[in-house]
């Protein structure tokens, strides 16, 4: 007789955050909104640093929230280097945003492991 294990299903903002994280892994390149620095966001107590996988996403958020701003490209050297000091030292979470404003929050130890973790090699086939 064969037994079957219940399983529950996997709840969607899950799946959504594994399939972000999964792109962040393999992009390689972030974009921020930048006019005379880097455009941060609060909510509540909280400030953020928002960023978009790619520059049309960014560049619709900041046509709708921050027309000054433009989408400025930011490799993991600039992301290591720069950034995530100065947002470590500043307590600013980076946020994954989208155009229309969601996020998905991150401390910047997730970032460095998930985004800029070079210890991933990949090898052609």
């Amino acid at each position: 007789m064969k037994k079957y294990i219940h399983l529950q299903p996997i709840p969607k903002e899950l799946i959504i955050k594994l399939s972000i994280l999964k792109s962040l892994m393999y992009c390689g390149v972030l974009w921020g909104l930048y006019h005379q620095g880097w455009a941060m966001k609060t909510d509540k107590n909280d400030v953020y640093f928002p960023f978009w996988l790619n520059s049309l996403q960014a560049y619709q958020y900041a046509s709708l929230h921050w027309p000054q701003y433009t989408p400025k490209r930011i490799t993991p050297k600039d992301f290591q280097e720069a950034l995530l000091p100065t947002l470590t030292r500043l307590n600013v979470k980076p946020a994954l945003f989208n155009s229309s404003g969601r996020k998905f929050k991150l401390s910047t130890t997730q970032m460095h492991h998930f985004f800029f973790n070079n210890s991933m090699q990949f090898q052609a086939i």
